[in-house]
């Protein structure tokens, strides 16, 4: 049986960011909590809904003395309304502590679409090509780069877009993408 005072392992890494560096990962145990400090986190993004136990997170995080963020997402779908409108102000948000130098982890429950989306918009918002945004959510978690979705991706790419200074103007555009009229996507289904 393995030691129980080790220190959890994170199968994921951090990927410099603006000056900070940010990483994904799964929902975090209680035990891994108090490491994620060790490991450089400093600030972590929750995913998670209400009913998924998101306040259980928030607390371990902030009793470990870690800034805690919830924008809180029902699935891995791409959010609307409200939600996709919290995510959407979140963004500068997020990259102005990126760009302050800190560490972010984002999580929702498995984290890989819901964690896929949000860092793919990050990325995006951080003027990363569509490429290299995958390319990074890969070497930060090869599972989550292995499974988010093209939906997901989609909504990164259709509702951040670089250099647009207001994301309440992109907040209210909650129709389903269109692949074929967007042009973005390659042939086949």
């Amino acid at each position: 049986m393995p030691d129980q005072t080790e220190a959890p392992t994170f199968d994921c890494n951090w990927v410099p960011v603006g000056n900070g560096r940010l990483t994904l990962w799964h929902r975090p145990g209680a035990r891994a909590v108090p490491a994620l400090r060790a490991f450089g986190c400093d600030c972590v993004v929750t995913l998670l809904s209400a009913r998924e136990g998101a306040a259980v997170v928030g607390e371990l995080v902030e009793q470990v003395g870690i800034e805690w963020v919830w924008l809180p997402l029902e699935n891995g779908q791409p959010p609307r309304g409200t939600a996709s409108e919290a995510v959407l102000a979140a963004l500068p948000v997020l990259a102005e502590r990126l760009d302050g130098g800190r560490s972010i982890l984002i999580h929702c429950s498995a984290g890989i679409h819901r964690t896929g989306m949000v860092a793919f918009a990050l990325m995006r918002w951080h003027s990363y090509t569509e490429e290299q945004g995958l390319a990074a959510i890969g070497r930060m978690r090869a599972h989550t780069g292995a499974g988010v979705q093209r939906k997901q991706v989609d909504w990164g790419n259709l509702r951040v877009v670089p250099g647009l200074s207001s994301p309440s103007a992109r907040a209210g555009q909650d129709a389903e993408p269109d692949a074929a009229a967007d042009g973005r996507l390659g042939g086949g289904s």
